[in-house]
């Protein structure tokens, strides 16, 4: 286990891209502080950023302290072990991630599990626009793995997603789950406008009526023989239900018809 505590926040983003339980696995602490990270438009050694020591009070293989609400890319592409942040995380915070586990302690910023493969993220706090999105011109985001976020989410969730399951306690904004290919959102706070547009399979499960484009219709009030098995899962995350979410029968809205109608979202509470 290493912790590595930012000795000065910064103006200038530094990215950590390759900085990976896998990648310093088996490495001592002066070798990893000669790994190769980058500052603006400059490649600099780790160890002039932060201070990285064994052990102590280290919680995760990774454990990041200090203000790094400037430092992206934490976790990218990461295929094992475990990584922990305390404070504020920047941008493309587990982005391609293809498993281990990710915690981040005080929110994060835009392109949380971008193209997300495989993996567990928790935040304990919100997370910015393009959570487990595709990035521009990419034609497929999340393809597997979890995205937990106790508290609230930007714009775009889910956009063009793939696989895997979004969970949201607080509210998200407008565009959740647009072009979703397949996957599963479930929403327990407020909604934005255009929830699911474009969507043409998948799963948006919600606490509240969402704002749906008018190219969805209502489909049918059921109780999916699936759901049980979401409840579960979500008691084993520790996710805060609304109370009243799951019993009894869901609405179900089809859509998106100008797609194909073949998604569907499930309000209930």
């Amino acid at each position: 286990m290493l912790k590595l505590t930012l000795r000065s926040p910064s103006s200038i983003p530094l990215e950590l891209d390759g900085i990976t339980p896998d990648r310093v696995a088996g490495l001592s602490p002066l070798e990893v502080a000669r790994l190769p990270v980058q500052h603006g438009n400059r490649a600099e050694p780790l160890g002039e950023f932060f201070q990285i020591t064994a052990g102590g009070t280290a919680i995760a293989d990774l454990h990041f302290a200090g203000d790094t609400r400037n430092v992206k890319l934490i976790g990218a592409r990461m295929s094992s072990g475990s990584v922990y942040v305390e404070g504020p995380a920047g941008m493309h915070a587990g982005a391609q991630m293809s498993g281990g586990s990710l915690t981040l302690d005080s929110g994060a910023a835009g392109w949380l599990g971008a193209e997300m493969r495989g993996g567990f993220i928790e935040v304990r706090g919100h997370a910015g626009d393009q959570v487990g999105a595709a990035y521009r011109g990419s034609r497929r985001g999340m393809t597997g793995g979890t995205i937990f976020i106790r508290g609230s989410a930007g714009d775009e969730l889910g956009l063009l997603m793939r696989r895997g399951l979004i969970v949201v306690e607080g509210a998200c904004g407008q565009f959740a789950g647009a072009s979703m290919i397949a996957g599963t959102l479930a929403l327990f706070g407020t909604v934005g406008e255009r929830c699911g547009a474009g969507m043409k399979r998948g799963t948006i499960m919600t606490a509240s009526a969402p704002q749906l484009p008018p190219s969805f219709r209502f489909a049918c009030e059921y109780r999916p023989s699936f759901l049980p098995l979401y409840l579960a899962h979500f008691a084993r995350l520790g996710v805060n239900l609304p109370t009243g979410f799951g019993v009894g029968t869901l609405r179900c809205f089809r859509g998106d018809l100008l797609t194909g109608g073949k998604g569907e979202v499930l309000v209930g509470g």
